[in-house]
């Protein structure tokens, strides 16, 4: 499916979706190498592909910036369309699977913690160390995600205001103030230590949402002055500065003290949070301003179908869904287990997505009227 030449922020980028696949995949391989089939040297690349969720950091911040910046507004009816749409889009899969994961545990091992469920369906798992990786382990990012999205438009009236910097400082500020407290209170690591405020909250993973909305800010004032960018390279040196950062990561590695990945060292922690999502954002910049054929392939039916289906593949690659798979396919660290164990994920999140997650995200948006009475009568 080829794109015109034309430069529209106001519309659908289907590239833009086709990303979010290569994104979901890039947190799989993570998780689940393929040890048998790689070169030692690609091994050591792929435990860094964690950075995979850097791109929908970046992802976020320039689809909520694009969408809302110019709507938002102060009032009441205004705030509930706009939960209605976040919670209709993130919370019902994430609830579902939440469910199914305790009530496996419950079943299987006779185990429920109470203090873990309400947290998990909570996201406040999220603020705390010592739950973030209970549930679904990798739903941790999503109370990243949440902190944005409940914030993204006090950001947006911040941004109007005094520009980009201000609101960053100020959440950086917060982060740090609310390290403080964790560690005077001591209480299930909330919000503490550092190590965790740095990696796994908004307050140290907010600069890969600033980027994203840097970068739609840019684009929406270039379309509004009809000053359209003309570049052609912007895409390849997002892609090789990309490639050369999770490289030095990865040479990080013997250096860690956490899990083997350089992501936990100084070196590994200024290129995953300051400096991978500069790239990410050229990337981004250049799927959707220049001609090439990684976005035509991006844009192609099949990518983005499975971009759409990236949310559900993202929670189910690791977890129950992920085990009951495994059980019924050959080992994956085999090249054809591999294969087939992926192909079965995506056909389950795919699944999912035509007949669960799509039809209760309409349902929801359909009938939810908390808040909205008030847009009609003002009308």
């Amino acid at each position: 499916m080829r794109q015109e030449n034309t430069f529209n922020l106001t519309g659908y980028i289907p590239q833009i979706t086709g990303v979010r696949a290569i994104a979901a995949y890039m947190v799989y391989f993570h998780h689940f190498p393929p040890v048998y089939v790689l070169h030692p040297a690609l091994l050591l690349l792929t435990k860094e592909f964690h950075t995979g969720v850097g791109l929908f950091f970046v992802l976020s911040g320039f689809l909520i910036f694009q969408r809302y910046y110019e709507t938002a507004q102060p009032h009441s009816h205004w705030w509930a369309g706009y939960i209605r749409n976040r919670v209709a889009r993130i919370y019902p899969m994430y609830f579902l699977l939440t469910c199914a994961t305790f009530a496996s545990r419950l079943i299987r091992h006779h185990e429920f913690k109470l203090d873990h469920f309400l947290l998990n369906i909570t996201f406040f798992r999220g603020f705390s160390f010592d739950y973030l990786f209970t549930g679904i382990p990798q739903g941790w990012t999503l109370t990243v995600e949440e902190c944005f999205y409940f914030s993204a438009p006090l950001l947006f009236i911040a941004i109007r205001r005094w520009s980009f910097l201000v609101p960053l400082g100020f959440i950086y500020c917060t982060g740090f103030l609310l390290l403080l407290a964790g560690n005077a209170i001591n209480f299930k690591q909330f919000f503490s230590p550092f190590m965790f405020m740095f990696y796994y909250t908004f307050f140290g993973r907010c600069f890969e949402f600033f980027c994203g909305m840097w970068l739609a800010k840019f684009l929406m004032d270039r379309e509004k002055s009809g000053k359209i960018p003309q570049t052609r390279f912007v895409t390849w040196i997002g892609v090789a500065g990309a490639i050369v950062s999770i490289y030095l990561m990865a040479l990080q590695q013997p250096q860690s003290q956490f899990m083997g990945a350089g992501l936990f060292t100084p070196i590994g922690g200024a290129l995953n949070n300051f400096i991978l999502p500069i790239f990410y954002t050229m990337i981004y910049y250049g799927l959707i301003v220049e001609q090439s054929w990684l976005r035509r392939f991006l844009a192609t039916d099949t990518m983005v179908l499975l971009g759409k289906s990236s949310y559900i593949y993202y929670l189910i690659h690791m977890g129950l869904v992920q085990a009951i798979v495994e059980r019924i396919s050959p080992d994956f660290r085999t090249w054809y287990g591999g294969i087939i164990q992926f192909i079965l994920m995506n056909i389950v999140a795919i699944a999912l997505f035509k007949l669960v997650e799509d039809p209760l995200n309409h349902w929801i948006r359909k009938r939810w009227t908390w808040g909205l009475q008030k847009k009609h009568e003002l009308s």
